[in-house]
């Protein structure tokens, strides 16, 4: 779970500086780092100290999850503002996850 933590708080950081690179090299990190802890046993005796990362790494997610919703508004209005330069109409909506 502290591996996964680390990888977030990466991918957080990839995404703070909007470069495209160290968010995708961030994202696959952090998906191998979940691949590997879903195979991981906690350790008896540990599960306070699991339940404790969980949250906070769920609380990280949240953050994360925001950051990507800005970064998606602030391209679709920079597409959009470039449309308008051009005096052209966008081809549809942008996707939305």
């Amino acid at each position: 779970m502290d591996d996964i933590q680390a990888k977030l708080n990466l991918l957080i950081g990839a995404l703070d500086g909007q470069d495209a690179g160290a968010i995708i090299a961030a994202t696959e990190e952090l998906a191998t780092a979940v691949i590997l802890f879903r195979g991981a046993a906690i350790p008896a005796g540990s599960e306070g100290h699991a339940q404790t990362l969980i949250t906070a790494t769920l609380a990280q997610l949240e953050a994360a999850a925001i950051r990507v919703n800005i970064l998606k508004d602030w391209t679709r209005q920079r597409i959009d503002m470039n449309h308008a330069i051009r005096g052209t109409q966008h081809r549809g909506l942008a996707l939305n996850y």
